[in-house]
């Protein structure tokens, strides 16, 4: 289903319960109006219940006449019986002649609206006897009235009420009820159990409000394995290391030995065990700087490191002019544009250099040495910019990578509050290094 406004807002949610409700309130109230009328048509405003009440208006009729002896002359003494609030309209007439009418509700019962053409019927006439023993003819109607008709709208409207709470209750109580699902999924969470899923339900606040907690346990749960991964990886390498040590370390140990108790007379053998030294020291330091740049890119904590200002000329110049001799020793065709920095630069020189020497490290293992390797550096307002661009060798793939020297430089440019960055681009390595420059006071590299 399409996503729509309806559905990712509680607010118009709420309101169109609200709508909703009132709309089944208002046909409920209709329905409960037009059963009540039927059965009020059918008991206080129908005949069979107006005959019985009009009988016994009538007995009581009869009663005060007998009791405040009223005869034909005295027949205005009636008013007095209507003083009681009867409702009931009466007409004496005696030959055809009309002694009396009920002045209060005659002009009611005769309004075309609720004049019932069962007035004429014979049944409401009662032979009335007056003190005198006159005998005359008494019409009389009963009139419910509209109190009934006003309790039948009240009660119609607290029913229709109910259904409006009832319905209205109901719709937020699947809200209140998920809010509440919930709560206890966070208990679990709370709990440390970070397997457990959030359910999300909706499009809503709430539903959002839910992803975002299970986004958020993804990510938690995914960092504690990235954590445990990391901790199995320094356990395995710390395990590696300690074998892969133990061997060039016991080689030379035992070439050292030899020559400290100058056992070896043959100054070809010597010169051989001190070239075998070489190599394992060489060895060893590989991996020792290999190890250095593994925590340095994978371990958050490492402290800032000493810094000194110095010339950002003698810097670059000293670095990379060094590095395009050894470029062109290996046999690579090396373009530069080095411009004036007039500057100087925060730095830690044995830092700088290990990043340096991963860049230079990274052209020797995988540019292509018939294509030429440009570099260039230069001032850019208050920065420095080196870039290095080169093709990639066709062998790259079949060397092996680990990118811990391009994290390593990443990582040591960031704590010079610098940045790099590097692209591939059509078998184009693009490498970019910034780094922030200051007017200070120059001095030498030491």
């Amino acid at each position: 289903m399409k996503d729509t406004f309806f559905t990712r807002s509680l607010s118009v949610q709420l309101l169109a319960g609200v709508l909703v409700s009132l709309l089944i309130a208002v046909i409920a109230f209709n329905c409960f109006f037009f059963l009540g009328n039927a059965l009020l048509d059918h008991t206080v405003y129908g005949l069979p219940f107006s005959k019985k009440m009009s009988d016994r208006e009538f007995s009581q009729l009869q009663n005060f006449v007998t009791r405040e002896q009223i005869t034909a002359e005295k027949i205005h003494l009636l008013n007095a019986w209507f003083t009681r609030g009867t409702q009931v309209y009466l007409t004496i007439y005696l030959d055809d002649t009309i002694l009396y009418e009920s002045p209060a509700i005659k002009d009611q019962l005769l309004d075309p609206e609720n004049f019932d053409p069962s007035l004429e019927n014979e049944e409401r006439e009662y032979p009335l006897t007056l003190s005198d023993g006159t005998v005359v003819q008494a019409f009389l109607y009963y009139i419910a009235g509209e109190a009934f008709y006003i309790w039948m709208v009240a009660v119609s409207g607290l029913l229709a009420f109910i259904v409006f709470s009832f319905c209205f209750v109901s719709m937020v109580h699947l809200k209140v009820r998920y809010i509440q699902k919930l709560k206890k999924e966070l208990d679990v969470l709370a709990g440390g159990n970070l397997e457990y899923p959030v359910t999300v339900q909706g499009q809503d606040e709430l539903g959002e409000l839910a992803a975002g907690i299970d986004e958020m346990r993804r990510s938690i749960l995914n960092h504690q394995r990235a954590e445990a991964d990391i901790r199995s990886a320094n356990s395995q390498l710390v395990t590696a290391m300690s074998h892969d040590l133990r061997t060039p370390l016991t080689s030379l140990l035992a070439y050292l030995e030899i020559l400290d108790r100058n056992k070896i007379s043959d100054e070809e053998q010597r010169r051989h065990l001190i070239s075998q030294s070489l190599s394992k020291t060489l060895s060893i330091k590989s991996m020792a700087d290999k190890l250095f740049e593994y925590f340095l890119v994978y371990t958050s904590e490492w402290e800032q490191p000493d810094m000194e200002l110095l010339d950002a000329d003698e810097v670059f110049q000293h670095f990379w002019q060094e590095y395009a001799f050894a470029l062109e020793s290996h046999g690579f065709i090396v373009r530069t544009d080095y411009n004036e920095l007039r500057g100087t630069i925060e730095v830690n020189l044995e830092l700088l250099r290990r990043a340096f020497d991963n860049l230079y490290g990274n052209l020797i293992k995988y540019a292509e040495p018939s294509q030429p390797i440009q570099i260039a550096y230069c001032r850019e307002r208050e920065h420095i910019l080196l870039t290095m661009d080169n093709v990639i060798s066709q062998q790259r793939d079949l060397k092996e990578s680990t990118n811990i020297g391009l994290n390593t430089c990443r990582r040591i440019l960031k704590m010079h509050n610098g940045s790099f960055e590097t692209v591939e681009e059509s078998g184009i390595f693009h490498a970019k290094v910034k780094m922030p420059l200051h007017l200070a006071t120059k001095q030498n590299i030491g």
